[in-house]
């Protein structure tokens, strides 16, 4: 188990132990592709932020919307990549890193995510990696809700600038289009249900629904056992080309 994964305890609950499977998967395949000594970039900032600095033993550069990053040690970089579809849009310069991360953003993007990725693809160094989390968005529970007549995602909303939500999911066969339309080779793909519904639909600060211990360990067994084309969560562990 990654040693950083140990400051998330069994009695914590919120947001940080709803993602914790997530942030271990996440972790795990940086250990599996990160070169001594390599440079990571973390695209949103949030606490999986830390856990890569404290896992990897090294600063983290980070990107987002955030005016400072919380990795002091790390270079950031305020820019939203929304921007990139912006003819007057001036982004930072970014190089020569080992390993992108970039988990649970390109859903709440409205920016194309060939522009998103071709920008990252850049800031790669040559057969670098790129890792995409993001929702399923044909996942069991979103075609069982557009069976039933509701709609399987929420209404855009107010807070764009704050708390944009999901602007658009994408299926496992768009991601990998994408991926390879932007100079990728696909090296690995995951569809996992690594959350944990315990803590389902609690913040930061464990407020909300209260935990929910045996429901919840039930939800995590029936969603984890699903075939994987309905499995919540998709990862994909992206290379660089050669070629571009």
């Amino acid at each position: 188990m990654p040693r950083s994964i140990a400051a998330i305890r069994g009695n914590d609950t919120g947001y940080l132990a709803f993602h914790a499977p997530r942030y271990r998967f996440v972790l795990e395949l940086v250990d599996r592709y990160l070169p001594r000594g390599g440079r990571v970039l973390d695209i949103g900032l949030s606490p999986l932020t830390r856990l890569l600095r404290d896992h990897v033993g090294a600063p983290i550069d980070t990107l987002g919307l955030e005016t400072a990053s919380n990795v002091a040690d790390g270079i950031h970089h305020q820019f939203d990549l929304n921007r990139l579809g912006d003819l007057d849009a001036v982004a930072p310069t970014l190089t020569a890193y080992d390993i992108i991360v970039c988990a649970e953003v390109i859903e709440h993007l409205y920016t194309s995510p060939y522009t998103i990725l071709r920008f990252l693809h850049r800031a790669l160094v040559p057969n670098g990696i790129l890792i995409v989390q993001t929702p399923n968005a044909a996942s069991l529970f979103k075609r069982v809700r557009l069976v039933l007549g509701v709609h399987p995602y929420e209404m855009l909303r107010e807070t764009r600038s704050t708390n944009p939500g999901h602007y658009r999911e994408y299926t496992v066969s768009e991601l990998q289009a994408i991926a390879r339309g932007t100079g990728f080779d696909v090296i690995d793909m995951e569809r996992r249900y690594y959350f944990d519904a315990r803590f389902a639909d609690m913040d930061d600060a464990g407020r909300g629904r209260r935990p929910r211990p045996l429901i919840g360990a039930i939800k995590n067994v029936v969603y984890g056992a699903l075939p994987p084309f309905l499995r919540e969560g998709v990862t994909l562990v992206l290379r660089k080309s050669a070629a571009r």
